[in-house]
């Protein structure tokens, strides 16, 4: 953490590092455009992965066609299970989709593989990340049994490869800490500047199950949350608190908060925060139940019971039910209704 007589000195060749990852080594394709499957169809299929009982991945149907923005919802929904049954960061998702996201953009697969390479994205980010190791043998009872320990194993190595071993993505909360260090001093009291980070954070935590935001740059993300935060925060509405941040964001990021991809991203958190009717309140209520509603072992769901949502469902009403009660912060569990809309949104059979 930089002390306030370090920002000057630090903080933009920090930033300098950061923005060049994000805007090479972890940037995210499209990958469910028609466009980039085409250009990756004559791309190698990870077939030796799963056996035949499971599934084979041919070239016929090894198409990511088979993959849309719902799925990925319902895969991001059980992730944030996993982490909140097993006490773990929620940022670790956030990770974990970085992975599976880059993974996929290298490659089309199949459902069987998508599955897979979800749960193995979180093995690796749960490995890396939390101090707490999560044995192998968990996930494959999270599975149902679906999928086997050499599986994980060889899915594992594929992705580490695929990824070539580049495991450390910029996250939006990694750059929502170091923007909110840009906020001027004495503008705001500790609690305001409490209540504009939990608010950013949590909008974060939104566009991560979101698949508009995986070609969007977690540093728009992360500016766009901060910049509707101070828009909604009461003590923090003043215009010259506001002003300020985004000249000082320019001064030590470089980074210009009136840029297209930042109100892109402003308008889509903001659209996805109101569809789900949440209000300040809920957020404070989320933060006076930290650590009170985990998920019991037994609604712990399975990431093989993707299935498919009927037609007549269009993917925005998805989105709405998925965030009815978005996933919050790990600072800011999810309550048991949450946890049961989850649940709901992610049933099925194998």
């Amino acid at each position: 953490m930089l002390s306030p007589a370090n920002i000057e000195r630090d903080l933009p060749e920090l930033f300098a590092v950061l923005l060049r990852q994000e805007e090479t080594t972890y940037r995210c394709s499209d990958y469910l455009c028609p466009e980039h499957q085409a250009r990756n169809a004559h791309k190698c299929h990870e077939s030796n992965i799963l056996n035949s009982s499971v599934g084979s991945c041919s070239t016929g149907s090894s198409s990511s066609s088979g993959i849309s923005e719902i799925w990925r919802e319902k895969i991001c929904e059980w992730s944030f299970q996993v982490v909140d049954h097993f006490d773990f960061n929620r940022e670790t998702v956030s990770v974990s989709l970085n992975y599976l996201d880059r993974y996929l953009s290298t490659r089309p697969v199949n459902r069987k593989i998508f599955q897979l390479a979800a749960m193995t994205s979180l093995y690796i980010a749960i490995k890396l990340y939390e101090p707490g190791m999560l044995k192998l043998s968990c996930f494959v009872e999270l599975s149902r049994g679906y999928f086997s320990a050499e599986h994980i194993i060889a899915m594992e190595d594929a992705i580490l490869r695929a990824l070539h071993w580049h495991v450390h993505p910029p996250t939006s909360l990694c750059f929502i800490r170091h923007f909110m260090m840009l906020i001027p001093e004495n503008s705001c009291s500790p609690l305001v500047i409490h209540e504009i980070k939990e608010l950013s954070r949590f909008l974060t935590e939104l566009s991560v199950c979101d698949y508009f935001f995986t070609t969007q740059k977690p540093s728009s993300i992360a500016l766009a949350a901060i910049l509707i935060a101070l828009e909604s925060v009461n003590e923090a509405r003043d215009p010259l608190i506001r002003h300020s941040f985004m000249n000082r964001v320019h001064q030590f990021a470089g980074v210009n908060c009136m840029l297209e991809e930042v109100e892109a991203c402003k308008a889509r958190l903001r659209e996805t925060y109101n569809s789900g009717g949440c209000t300040r309140q809920e957020v404070s209520d989320y933060e006076m139940n930290v650590g009170n509603d985990r998920i019991e072992t037994g609604e712990v769901v399975s990431p093989v019971c993707v299935s498919d949502i009927s037609q007549s469902r269009t993917v925005k009403q998805t989105r709405t039910a998925t965030f009815s009660c978005p996933a919050p912060s790990n600072s800011v569990p999810s309550s048991r209704k949450s946890s049961r809309t989850a649940s709901k949104v992610f049933a099925g059979g194998k």
